[in-house]
């Protein structure tokens, strides 16, 4: 309740502006309806005056009706208005006024259109705008005023409370009675659901469970907003609020700690106070606004105590951390002490080479109160023959504390002369022998070359493998560790404090592991010094007899036949034999470590295979060669790279020259005389040819003479035509098998098109035969470069064999396919499969199976595919018998293939 003071009387602001709507109720005549405006949501909401500041439900959107947002000044205006309560929507026709302040809008003032508008109503008009006026002022004064006590409140809580969960809670309590709302709820976030922490009201709680799910849109929106205004049906509502209990507003707003979001504060249902001038019972911006920093303050004193507990946290490990740096400076200075004694140990070991003196230094330099300040030692020889550790000797701290060190700086200069003394073990004493063989932990040490540190709770687990090495030891905790070698072990250091009873630490281990090396290391020196001196005795044997082998090996260079040259990788002569010396005519001293190319005049062409062969790193041969500088003679010649044995390392070439003169003659002579061998076979199989067709002509010409039927004679005639043709026929294939390779004349042709001409032409005589052409290939078209008519007379060739060698109804199958290098071209038919022995020699010129031809067909076809560089091949089962050719697509050029013959 507002009340005016100020001239003896006391009167509340409803009152005054229900006294001012009834003289505004008498000056028009009619009964004024007065509407308040809600700002954040552009509406003009009725309040009834008469029975109390009380709501009416009705109200005058700005959105429905925008010539509202246009007043600016308080004229009397009549329009027809859209009014809207909770049930309906409908229009209007009312006279208003606006009513302002400061030029601000505070309401509405609206009567019935037949009302009569008096002129001195103008000044009730403005008594109404300054009563409005003041009691919104005077109400949001007073409530500020209560919100910053509780402020003051919060901030004592925010900054004292030292527990998280007290301080959200209390936060609460103190966030509910400032926005004056019925219950308020904390919902603590774990992963992707939302659970109940806190909250704090009257009556049923209005949530739908203890734990509920918040869409990523939802909660994407509240972190990017931080605040959200739900009315009763909004979709944060469903997932929040159950259904039977009434939420009439209610706002949410994300708790964020450090950027994540930890929980959700949930305000709902603003309850009504007496006396508070306020158009509207729901909660509103400047709610949101409130709760809205209340939660960036719970955030900030939360960050603070998770800041205080992280760095008491780091307080504590830094104390940790000094008392523990403290202990590891206290054991590096140890350390960096054993390790200064390590390194004269070290040093006294490498100045002997006797093994019983450098293991009297070890066991000394590991007891000495100088030293690394063990309280036993003992050492154990590996025998490998008899697979077990023998006792070799041991020493005690005390032994040697009546040692006079005075006179000593330096601690190896100290180890190296007492350990000239004779040692302190009896000589008759029994020595310990241990096999290690089966026992796990020896061999561990012996075999895997690892340190094993023996503790009392290893001996209760493997007490049985230690036991016979506990009877010699007699302690629960020591050290084995391996002294080792380069490949093997060969002792082992037993080192403990049974006397101090202080622990071995791992330092102590990573130590005495350096020792046990150098140990090694100077043993397999001392046992190696013999052998050292007798391998040095070794190689100079070795570099005797390397010398020897040398002058065989020269020996027998200088004896062969063939003439020698030796190259170096740079071109340089390093070696020629005698018969190079001959043939070239020089002398090895005036060429040896001249270059190779002085040679070139009389080793013509060849100068360039040597750097060729040096270069590929194989072999090159050459045969039947001439050079011009030997006259009549020729040689086969042979370049090899010569590498080292070990690194195989090029380091040369070596020239051969084998003279075949005399061989080359004989082989010549050979050849004549198999080519008259050749040629009598051939004349005989030709003559058997030809005498069949001259046969039948000499008897065909008799039948002319003798016939006077010029039918006949005309019959005979082209008889004796078939024949003549059947001779020339043979002439041909002749002249074309003995002709030599000539230079052909090339050019581009489709293989597919002359296929299918060559079909084309056998198509009669198919259908004679009854047999069936088919012609196979994926493309139309497939270029060739080459001897066009030569490649035909191969197809015509194999098609025509296919042909006649089918049975009656069979087929003829011809394939082309083109590959990436080549084409294959295969003919196959379903004819009689051939014998192996006859596939063998089937391209053999004069070869046949047939009762007429002259088995050159086949060898004619092998020629001209060879000559285009390609091969041809057969092959016959009982899926019949197929010739394929292949012909490479990159020719290879006439030089090419005369090296090749070469």
């Amino acid at each position: 309740m507002i009340e005016l003071r100020g001239t003896g009387f006391e009167t509340s602001s409803d009152e005054i502006i229900q006294r001012i709507l009834k003289r505004i109720a008498l000056e028009i005549s009619s009964e004024p309806s007065l509407f308040i405006l809600e700002k954040y949501r552009d509406v003009f909401k009725e309040v009834n005056f008469r029975e109390g500041f009380t709501r009416t439900g009705r109200e005058i959107g700005l959105n429905k009706n925008p010539f509202l947002r246009e007043l600016n000044k308080a004229d009397v205006f009549e329009k027809e208005i859209v009014l809207s309560t909770h049930l309906e929507e409908h229009k209007e026709k009312v006279k208003f006024i606006g009513l302002f302040c400061e030029g601000e809008p505070l309401g509405l003032l609206t009567f019935p259109t037949k009302s009569k508008v008096k002129g001195s109503l103008g000044s009730w008009i403005k008594e109404l705008e300054m009563a409005l006026h003041y009691s919104i002022k005077r109400s949001l004064e007073e409530e500020s005023y209560r919100r910053l006590k509780l402020v003051s409140r919060l901030t004592s809580v925010l900054e004292t409370e030292t527990d998280s969960e007290e301080l959200v809670y209390r936060s609460l309590e103190i966030a509910r009675e400032m926005l004056r709302v019925r219950w308020i709820f904390f919902l603590e976030r774990l992963d992707t659901s939302f659970h109940l922490r806190a909250a704090i009201g009257e009556g049923t709680s209005p949530l739908r469970g203890i734990e509920m799910s918040i869409s990523d849109e939802q909660l994407d929106a509240l972190s990017r907003e931080r605040l959200f205004v739900s009315a009763k049906k909004s979709d944060l509502s469903s997932v929040i609020f159950t259904e039977e209990v009434s939420v009439g507003s209610f706002i949410a707003v994300p708790l964020l700690v450090e950027g994540m979001v930890v929980g959700l504060i949930v305000a709902a249902d603003r309850e009504e106070v007496e006396g508070e001038f306020r158009a509207y019972k729901h909660l509103d911006r400047e709610d949101l606004k409130m709760l809205d920093d209340m939660s960036r303050r719970m955030a900030v004193a939360i960050s603070r105590l998770r800041l205080t507990s992280r760095l008491e946290m780091e307080v504590r490990k830094l104390r940790q951390l000094g008392k523990k740096h403290e202990e590891l400076i206290s054991e590096q200075k140890e350390q960096l002490f054993k390790l200064s004694v390590l390194h004269k140990i070290t040093e006294a070991m490498k100045r002997s080479l006797d093994r019983e003196r450098i293991i009297r230094i070890l066991l000394m330099g590991a007891t000495h109160s100088s030293g690394l300040k063990f309280d036993r030692a003992i050492f154990f020889r590996v025998d490998n023959a008899r697979s077990v550790l023998v006792e070799e000797s041991k020493m005690l701290s005390k032994s040697r504390e009546n040692s006079d060190r005075s006179v000593y700086s330096d601690l190896a200069r100290y180890l190296q002369d007492v350990s000239f003394e004779e040692s302190s073990n009896d000589e008759n004493e029994s020595r310990a022998l241990i096999s290690y063989p089966g026992n796990i932990i020896l061999e561990r040490v012996v075999l895997r070359k690892k340190i094993v540190h023996v503790t009392p709770e290893m001996l209760r687990l493997r007490g049985e493998e230690l036991a016979l090495l506990n009877r010699i030891i007699g302690s629960d905790e020591y050290l084995i560790v391996p002294v080792s070698g380069e490949e093997e072990v060969l002792g082992i250091l037993i080192i403990d404090n049974s006397d101090s009873g202080k622990r071995i630490s791992n330092a102590d281990t990573e130590i005495l592991g350096l020792l046990a090396d150098s140990t090694g290391v100077a043993l397999e020196l001392t046992e190696n010094y013999e052998r050292i001196v007798q391998m040095a005795e070794s190689l100079e044997k070795e570099k005797n007899l390397s010398n020897y082998y040398r002058r065989f090996v020269s020996s027998i260079l200088q004896s062969l036949e063939s003439a020698i040259i030796v190259c170096s990788v740079e071109g340089k002569i390093t070696e020629v034999n005698r018969t190079a010396e001959f043939l070239l005519d020089v002398n090895r001293n005036d060429i040896i470590g001249k270059s190779i190319q002085s040679m070139n005049l009389k080793l013509d062409g060849i100068i360039e295979l040597l750097f060729d062969a040096m270069r590929i790193g194989e072999t090159i041969t050459l045969t039947d060669q001439h050079f011009n500088a030997f006259g009549d003679k020729y040689f086969d010649v042979q370049i090899t790279p010569l590498r080292e044995e070990r690194r195989k390392k090029l380091t040369g070439v070596i020239l051969s020259l084998d003279e075949i003169t005399r061989r080359r003659k004989l082989e010549q002579e050979l050849k004549s005389r198999e080519k008259l061998a050749a040629l009598g076979e051939m004349s005989a199989k030709v003559a058997h040819e030809i005498r069949n067709p001259i046969t039948i002509i000499g008897g065909f010409v008799k039948r002319i003479l003798a016939s006077s039927d010029r039918e006949k004679t005309r019959e005979y005639a082209k008889i004796l035509m078939e024949e003549l043709r059947r001779l020339d026929s043979i002439v041909g294939e002749v002249l074309e098998a003995s002709r030599r390779r000539s230079v052909t004349t090339d050019e581009k042709f489709d293989l597919v098109s002359i296929t299918r001409e060559i079909l084309a032409g056998f198509e009669e005589k198919a259908v004679q035969e009854s047999v069936k052409l088919v012609l196979y290939s994926r493309k139309d078209e497939i270029e060739y470069y080459g001897n066009k008519d030569r490649i035909k007379q191969v197809i015509i060739n194999l098609v025509q064999n296919a042909i006649e060698a089918s049975e009656s109804d069979g087929e003829v199958r011809i394939t082309i396919q083109e590959e990436d290098d080549s084409i294959n071209f295969s003919v196959w038919n379903g004819g009689r499969t051939i014998p192996e022995e006859t596939l063998k020699r089937i391209f053999e010129p004069f070869f046949t199976t047939k009762t007429f031809g002259t088995g050159l067909g086949l060898s004619i076809c092998k020629k001209i595919v060879e000559e285009h560089g390609g091969e041809i091949s057969a092959s016959s089962g009982s899926g019949g018998t197929n010739f394929t050719f292949r012909l490479p697509t990159r020719r290879v050029g006439r030089f090419d293939l005369e090296k090749k013959e070469c």
